[in-house]
């Protein structure tokens, strides 16, 4: 199922501190510690939930990298946020062997013993054929929904506002719950976006 690890947050006291260049005028520094006022100015306008107010903005420029356990279900849900890219991720096109033949379990837990069956009978006919384009096909268009991978993923903390308002309350629970608790875990993420339910806390 999704999980989350080696979260790193970039840019979080210039991000707040950017905020000011809207009442400067001449040079400008972000490099600057972030004095009392400006945290709480970015509370105020972090927590804004009014639509297409943008008072949040600032938010894009606190930059998160992350590793993340994904599957064909969660996958494609995830990959409609377009400020979420995927830095790289695992492949079947490169390891599928090391995936199938090797000592791990690639599958979440709703993954059928006869689904796995499959993938190895279909595996095993692929070695069997010299490993035929054909039968390669074959196998990679019958893994299942639930064939894990890890990816590194690159964001920023007004797209993770957006996923965790969006998926808070979606049917596919296990997995973004993950996400969430995962996020709110991120350095004044809670504080800076005005999510603060506590079902969330870590």
């Amino acid at each position: 199922m999704l999980e989350v690890k080696n979260i790193e947050v970039f840019g979080l006291n210039r991000a707040i501190n950017a905020i000011n260049n809207s009442f400067n005028v001449g040079e400008i520094d972000t490099t600057e510690a972030v004095t009392e006022k400006r945290q709480k100015v970015a509370l105020a306008l972090g927590k804004n939930m009014d639509a297409h107010q943008s008072h949040d903005a600032f938010l894009k420029g606190i930059l998160v990298t992350f590793d993340m356990k994904h599957h064909g279900v969660v996958m494609p849900e995830f990959q409609r946020y377009h400020f979420a890219d995927i830095v790289m991720s695992q492949s079947t096109v490169h390891s599928l062997e090391k995936f199938i033949a090797g000592e791990a379990d690639p599958y979440t837990k709703y993954v059928t013993e006869e689904s796995k069956a499959q993938v190895k009978r279909l595996y095993q006919n692929w070695l069997d054929s010299g490993k035929s384009y054909e039968s390669y096909m074959l196998l990679r268009h019958n893994l299942p929904q639930g064939f894990e991978m890890w990816a590194t993923i690159t964001t920023n903390y007004l797209q993770l506002k957006t996923i965790c308002i969006q998926r808070q309350h979606h049917r596919n629970r296990e997995d973004w719950d993950a996400f969430i608790r995962a996020c709110y875990s991120m350095p004044q993420f809670r504080e800076l976006t005005g999510l603060s339910d506590s079902k969330w806390d870590v």
